[in-house]
């Protein structure tokens, strides 16, 4: 036998106690009234009877209990009866409770919960296990424990998340657990309602050979199972008497079998129901649902499209922020002729530009001053000369403190000596390309303004047909971003300061090539305006899972503090985050669907941030993989045990023997029927002695 915690057996001499009190003589406290005893003579006295131990029983039963007690405390083990067994048949037993907000599908949670605590039940004494919860994301309890009582109270207290679903994570922590365990049978069991949406993410889990898995199943492949989700919202900018407004338009879907029929859908704004309209849905259908429009004011508005609740919930409603129009103010500076039309493709491309809106005001190079640039963010100047004196002066101030420029060479380009030295690279006289022209031959498809061409069918900049254009020397600094078909730089990049200059060798008209009559000619040209300006659009929502970083620019300025370095964050639910920026803690990981509101601790007048956070609609599809299949994707088969040496030594911690087999609970039962006892016989000799006297 062993003990837990061996310092309790010093109280063995507590013992003595009950011997030393039975040993004690005892004097009469009855006063006897004699007469006068002068005349007798005195001789000594001892009570050898008083000195014996009188009621053996009544010794032993306290003794034995004390025992018990200090036995108890030092929680004995026995080693042999472990060792015995020789855990021939303890499991590893790994239970998977997914949590995604797809288990909240009518009463799947419950049910989920409750074979979960039937597997816990059912485990053998020797047995081991754990409790993972699931959704994209993986965590677990205490890992490979016996105590029953934390294992089915973790399953008790769990909720369900926001989050999607993905077994590969949850899976991966599986193997990691079986590959460090030494019991000789791998078990783990999967709760689920196995959608298909997170079947992609097991391609890399491999288990030991011989593992065990079994699916439970928690959902129905019921073929008129159905949910209605609000799949995304769209938002159509007007401007009416200098007023912006903004109609909302809401993605509707319907994944069920069954028509869906009057389906009521409400746009909230700031807290207030604006519209209520009702829709029918066709099987497997979506439609998109055009709300009436509402008036922005200086500040960003919450809005929440809303659905009558159905049996999923979690997907009927959708969050989002919508933020006054953004305004890229931009100065286009062209030649000094009156009828000089290169203006022209430039200036109706901008107009177009919604989000943002682009603000532009044309003036000659003559008429250029330094109070032109008040108020401005971006300056191109389109196939002109520098401006000189003052006005270069001011130009070249503009781009240090943080200014866009755009220089676009033509005909008329000059940038004479005395210039301010802005430029990415000196251009020389123009390349005649006349025959079939030539063509972007390399561009950097990583920078911000190609980067929304490098997806597929998103348009391609080299297919534009160059007939003339500026053979470019870039200066050390600068960066080159494209190239024409003979390594000449098309565009080249330079940063000043806080500013950014960018050198486009050809014109952004029909004279020297063909890319105001592409279709890439709209995006191209919006992109370059936006990254002179710095132009970073406003999300108006995140999904649940994203990560924000509260030291970005965005939120810096949102949040009215300009260079704080302390926010209040408030998620949906309520909880309270400190965030000190600098402390490598400024990322918060966007677990709850909701609004996040962002306060600025130091800012006297906080506004706060709100950050709209959507579900992951993937989840929303309830079709379900066969869990048979699913789990012999993962071990190649379902069933079977693996083979491992039982006659090899194994070590087994004091604790892990002690809790397993918990035996002072026998030793304390034991130590109070004796006290029990102890006290009935103490009793019974009281009244005998009593009636003795």
């Amino acid at each position: 036998m062993g003990f837990l915690a061996p310092l309790f057996l010093f109280g063995l001499g507590g013992i003595a106690v009950p011997v030393v009190i039975h040993m004690i003589q005892r004097e009469r406290k009855e006063i006897l009234e004699f007469p006068s005893l002068m005349f007798m003579r005195k001789i000594s006295f001892h009570s050898f009877r008083r000195q014996r131990i009188r009621h053996w029983v009544l010794l032993l039963l306290r003794c034995a209990a004390l025992l018990l007690l200090i036995i108890a405390f030092a929680k004995p083990f026995f080693r042999s009866s472990i060792l015995a067994t020789g855990f021939n048949g303890a499991r590893e037993v790994i239970v998977l409770l997914d949590r995604s907000y797809s288990m909240g599908y009518n009463n799947r949670w419950d049910i989920a919960k409750d074979a979960a605590t039937g597997v816990l039940n059912d485990l053998a004494a020797e047995d081991r296990a754990t409790v993972i919860l699931f959704d994209n994301e993986a965590e677990s309890g205490l890992r490979s424990i016996t105590n029953r009582a934390s294992l089915t109270s973790l399953v008790a207290e769990a909720e369900l998340s926001d989050a999607g679903t993905r077994y590969g994570p949850a899976l991966k922590l599986v193997e990691g657990i079986f590959e460090e365990s030494d019991l000789p049978r791998l078990e783990t069991v999967l709760i689920s309602d196995f959608q298909r949406v997170g079947v992609d993410s097991t391609s890399e889990v491999n288990f030991p050979e011989g593992t065990i898995l079994t699916p439970i199943a928690v959902g129905s492949s019921d073929a008129e199972m159905s949910n209605v989700s609000v799949a995304g919202v769209l938002f159509d900018r007007k401007y009416f008497s200098g007023r912006e407004r903004i109609q909302v338009s809401a993605r509707l879907t319907n994944r069920g079998m069954a028509s869906v029929i009057d389906l009521g859908v409400t746009l909230e704004m700031d807290g207030r129901s604006i519209e209520t309209l009702t829709i029918d849905l066709l099987p497997n259908g979506s439609t998109t649902v055009d709300f009436s429009s509402v008036t922005l004011g200086d500040v960003p508005m919450n809005g929440v499209v809303r659905i009558e609740s159905d049996a999923l919930p979690t997907d009927d409603v959708f969050y989002f922020v919508v933020s006054p129009g953004q305004i890229v103010t931009v100065l286009v500076v062209g030649s000094s002729r009156e009828s000089d039309n290169s203006n022209l493709f430039l200036t109706r491309a901008l107009g177009i530009g919604s989000e943002p809106v682009f603000d532009i005001r044309t003036i000659t190079v003559d008429d250029f001053s330094a109070s032109d640039l008040d108020g401005r963010q971006v300056v191109v100047l389109n196939d002109t000369r520098s401006p000189s004196g003052q006005a270069g002066r001011s130009l070249a101030e503009f781009v240090e403190t943080g200014g866009g420029l755009l220089v676009v060479t033509g005909e008329r380009s000059v940038w004479p000596a005395d210039s301010p030295d802005l430029l990415p690279g000196q251009f020389g006289t123009p390349i005649n390309r006349l025959s079939r022209g030539g063509s972007l031959g390399f561009v950097d498809y990583s920078h911000p303004v190609f980067e929304l061409f490098s997806a597929p069918r998103s348009g391609d900049v080299t297919t534009t047909r160059f007939f003339r254009y500026r053979p470019v020397t870039p200066v050390p600094s600068a960066t080159v971003l494209a190239r024409f078909d003979d390594g000449s730089a098309a565009l080249t990049e330079r940063r000043i300061g806080n500013g950014i200059v960018l050198l486009w060798a050809s014109t952004v008209d029909s004279f020297w090539n063909d890319l105001a009559k592409k279709p890439v000619y709209l995006p191209f040209v919006h992109k370059l305006v936006e990254y002179l300006a710095d132009y970073t659009p406003p999300s108006p929502w995140f999904s649940v899972g994203q990560v924000i970083n509260l030291s970005s620019q965005e939120i810096r300025l949102s949040a009215r503090g300009g260079s704080a370095a302390e926010y209040v964050v408030v998620s949906p639910s309520g909880t309270r985050i400190s965030v000190d920026i600098g402390e490598n803690t400024e990322f918060i990981d966007l677990k709850e669907q909701g609004f996040y509101e962002i306060h600025n601790a130091n800012a006297v007048d906080d506004q706060p941030l709100m950050v709209a956070v959507n579900v992951d609609f993937a989840e929303s599809d309830l079709t379900m993989v066969d869990p048979e299949e699913l789990a012999s994707m993962i071990t190649g088969r379902v069933g079977g045990e693996r083979t491992v040496n039982t006659d090899s030594t194994r070590f087994v911690s004091a604790e892990d023997l002690e809790n397993r087999q918990s035996i002072w609970w026998y030793f304390l039962i034991g130590a109070l029927l004796l006290f029990i006892a102890e006290t009935v016989v103490s009793n019974r000799l009281s009244r005998t002695v009593m009636s003795t006297d």
